[in-house]
């Protein structure tokens, strides 16, 4: 292996020595124990006190008293301020809490420091004091393993081609890949968060997931952090598997505005990359695969979602679509006689994991499309082997996401949710008109309104201008040669045919011209999932990536035939590709232009805690007046309490009851809760209580420690320990038997 071979070398080893040495001082870091640099020695110290800090990650940590919430804020502030040495927000006052933090973040040393309290009539501040702990470690540690990263691919790489060689095909495709994402990544490369109409709630799950992290949990069933400590199931419903990584970088200590674009930074490399290996090993050709990476990552639909709409699981979910369409395309194209061709499932069920643990919804857009694919190709599909390897993904895929898919299925169907009202709406209005899908200057809009102001001012939706040259391109290839007798180009030619098709199809769902109201008139198992699509305009998604088939089946096309004397294959690919990054540079510098859409976060503190966007997962009775405040429990009559703790979703109290009460706790009912008794063997109830609630019903003349917390079905943990064995048993029965399926991708 090229790994073993390396490290047998002396300069690898000491290259490995001083890495090591440098990580164990960066993890040596995270073991310093905070400390407090400075504390109000009377309330005359706000507002008037100088301090002096060195540069790093501070907490400023404010007691207080607040009769109210919404009574002013507090925050740091330089007297003499620089630009950018200081990266703070205020944090509000809240009634019913304690304290407040506010994260803050200095660049360089200052000397002038000051804490600023503008509190309202109601609050009393009772003390402060700043915390330097481990957050600069932490923030230190993660530049050093990703110095580290990349300092070992770059002489992985360097190594590899000086052994064995990287053809220039290759290097091409590494440089092209790698400036299609950092392109698609431009209005990351600022100091702020270009916002979006759903970008509040996305950051509330990744700080709701950080939280979770914090408290030793690493599943959040229902985050503790929303709606002022009740909790909100949006992990249930709406999974959180990918927003890992922001989360860890905020428990590291970055703020959440770095934490965020990192992660879209990321997610723009990852989709640049599926889609380049996917298409280059679907069409076996590395320069397709170059165009199809281009054509897809910088897709104005993708960019639109990402910065636009900051519609984080839709533009997450379009990581895997390409490795569906490889997937499928080996299925059908592949003789079924084939050695290793029963392990086809294996890349079909990794794309639809990942399609689900993104976003639910793509997952109704994606199955409606594989089963017409199924349909139209029926006389391959019920052959043996074929249909052996459809079952086994659709068997693979629910058991592997069992553990997400079981509580999301049992949830729903245990109460009615906010979202349930999308079933009964009509859809069709909210389509886009048909001159949007040929719209090529793709301004940053903001309105979806489509019905009521035209194409006025809309939202960049839409296939780009280099999609549709490659649709045109298409029909031109496909028009020359009709009577091509070889087996090989039939099949390019069918399957370009299907991709073709598909993308129309896609786009005119997409549009106010689909008769979306007369099916969810005619039925109602239609209109439920007509109705929780939302809008028509999701299905641009599909048409970008069947788009991109086409585009890459056009090119293959293109090769394979008699060249025109004025243009080569390479030359109409880098016009295609220069014409994405054109349209798509436009398109992104609107983005920054847009002041609107400008937002730092540094303090999530200022962000709150109700951040639900439509609140689509709150019970249909429960008021979001009511869950937004933070209030202790509501006792019912003869019951007396003491000693009440609340940590997360866990409550303890000592109660008294003179007769057959209750006591509503500052919990949103979920199935799920569960109640003891601590001092005794009584067995307690919990049910929905006023504005959902969790409400204990307590016996007449009961005397003890009560407990509720949120502790999930039993029937959960079991699909989680189904789900953890068998895709740990995937995974090591691939890594020892890894030759079949690497055989398997090299023939394809």
């Amino acid at each position: 292996m090229l790994g073993a071979e390396i490290f047998k070398t002396k300069k690898a080893k000491w290259i490995f020595l001083a890495e090591l040495i440098l990580l164990c001082a960066g993890i040596l870091g995270l073991f310093a124990k905070p400390k407090v640099v400075w504390q109000m020695e009377d309330s005359q110290s706000l507002n008037h006190e100088r301090i002096a800090l060195a540069p790093g990650i501070y907490t400023l940590r404010l007691y207080y008293y607040a009769e109210d919430s919404g009574t002013g804020s507090f925050h740091v502030m330089l007297d003499k301020p620089m630009h950018r040495s200081l990266l703070s927000n205020p944090v509000p006052f809240m009634k019913g809490l304690s304290q407040g933090n506010c994260q803050f973040y200095l660049t360089d040393p200052v000397e002038d420091l000051v804490v600023v309290s503008e509190a309202g009539e109601g609050v009393q501040i009772l003390g402060a004091e700043i915390i330097f702990g481990r957050e600069t470690a932490g923030v230190c540690l993660f530049w050093i393993m990703l110095f580290l990263l990349l300092l070992n691919c770059a002489l992985l790489l360097f190594w590899y081609h000086e052994r064995y060689g990287i053809s220039g095909e290759k290097r091409l495709a590494i440089l092209g890949v790698s400036v299609f994402a950092l392109t698609a990544s431009l209005p990351i490369m600022t100091d702020y968060i270009s916002g979006g109409a759903d970008i509040i709630y996305h950051i509330m799950r990744i700080e709701a997931l950080a939280n979770t992290i914090r408290q030793g949990h690493l599943s959040a069933r229902i985050g503790s952090l929303w709606l002022a400590g009740h909790g909100y199931a949006s992990s249930i419903f709406y999974g959180d598997t990918w927003l890992f990584l922001p989360a860890l970088l905020r428990i590291l200590g970055f703020p959440m505005n770095f934490a965020y674009r990192f992660f879209l930074i990321a997610v723009n490399f990852a989709t640049a990359w599926v889609a380049y290996f996917s298409f280059s090993r679907c069409f076996k050709n590395v320069p397709v695969g170059i165009l199809a990476s281009a054509l897809y990552t910088l897709a104005p639909y993708r960019i639109y979602n990402m910065y636009n709409r900051a519609a984080v699981g839709e533009f997450t979910a379009m990581i895997f679509f390409p490795l569906l369409v490889w997937g499928f395309y080996r299925i059908y194209t592949e003789p079924v006689e084939e050695k290793g061709y029963l392990w086809n499932w294996v890349i079909p069920v990794v794309g639809f994991s990942g399609i689900i643990q993104s976003h639910v919804l793509s997952c109704e857009m994606v199955g409606f499309f594989v089963i017409l694919l199924c349909l139209l190709l029926w006389k391959k599909t019920f052959r043996k082997r074929t249909f052996a390897v459809l079952c086994s993904i659709v068997g693979m895929t629910l058991v592997i996401n069992a553990w997400f898919l079981v509580p999301f299925l049992d949830l729903m169907s245990a109460d009615q949710y906010y979202f349930g009202g999308n079933a009964a709406n009509l859809i069709q209005e909210r389509g886009v008109y048909p001159a949007q899908i040929f719209y090529t200057l793709q301004a940053a809009g903001h309105t979806s309104q489509f019905a009521e102001n035209g194409m006025v001012g809309v939202e960049p939706i839409g296939l780009g201008a280099a999609l549709l040259i490659c649709m045109f391109l298409w029909l031109f290839v496909r028009g020359r040669n009709r009577n091509d007798a070889a087996l090989k180009e039939q099949k390019l030619k069918r399957a370009g045919d299907i991709g073709f098709g598909f993308t129309v199809l896609a786009l005119f769902m997409s549009t106010c011209c689909f008769p979306w109201n007369y099916f969810s008139s005619h039925s109602r198992v239609l209109a439920v999932l007509i109705g929780s699509l939302q809008f028509p305009t999701r299905l641009t998604a599909m048409g970008t990536i069947f788009g991109v088939f086409t585009a890459c089946a056009a090119g293959r096309q293109f090769m394979n035939q008699k060249r025109l004397s004025f243009l080569s294959a390479n030359n109409v690919f880098a016009l295609i590709i220069l014409t994405a990054m054109v349209f798509t540079g436009y398109h992104v510098n609107s983005i920054l232009a847009d002041r609107d859409s400008m937002l730092r976060l540094y303090s999530m503190e200022n962000a709150g805690t109700a951040g639900i966007a439509m609140g689509e997962y709150l019970p249909i009775e429960a008021e979001l007046s009511h869950l937004t405040t933070y209030h202790g429990p509501v006792l019912g009559n003869g019951v007396t309490m003491e000693n009440y703790e609340k940590n997360g979703l866990e409550v303890t109290a000592e109660v008294c009851t003179s007769e057959e009460s209750y006591v509503e706790f500052p919990l949103l009912y979920y199935k799920g809760y569960k109640a003891e008794s601590l001092t005794g063997g009584v067995k307690l109830l919990l049910e929905k209580g006023d504005n959902c609630d969790v409400r204990l019903i307590l016996p007449g003349n009961y005397r003890g420690r009560v407990r509720v917390k949120y502790a999930g079905m039993w029937y959960w943990h079991v699909a989680e320990a189904v789900s953890v064995t068998v895709g740990m048993g995937l995974f090591l029965f691939l890594f020892f038997k890894r030759r079949i399926l690497l055989n398997s991708v090299k023939n394809s």
